[in-house]
């Protein structure tokens, strides 16, 4: 094993504490300009779209997995406070 001074100790050590940030600053610098560089196809999209406003109820979409989240969630209100209660869905009907 080489000795190494406390001097050298400390320079190693704060060459490599510079380097890890210097190479985390980079990444950082990469994926901010991701934002800068998708936005352009994000912007002629919708440019190029000329879709109708669509209106509250149009943009719920009523798929099997929102069902099954409303479901779930109401579930797991109504279990609450009683722990070993067993629940079974019959139906999923959507309440305005």
């Amino acid at each position: 094993m080489t000795n190494i001074s406390l001097l050298k100790g400390i320079n190693i050590s704060v060459t490599s504490i510079v380097m890890v940030f210097l190479v985390l600053l980079g990444l950082q610098l990469i994926l901010t300009s991701f934002k800068y560089i998708f936005r352009e196809e994000k912007e002629k999209l919708t440019k190029t779209e000329n879709a109708p406003i669509q209106t509250k109820k149009d943009s719920l979409e009523e798929d099997e997995e929102t069902k099954m989240v409303a479901a779930l969630t109401a579930l797991i209100l109504a279990n609450e406070d009683q722990q070993d209660k067993h629940y079974q869905v019959t139906s999923i009907k959507r309440v305005k």
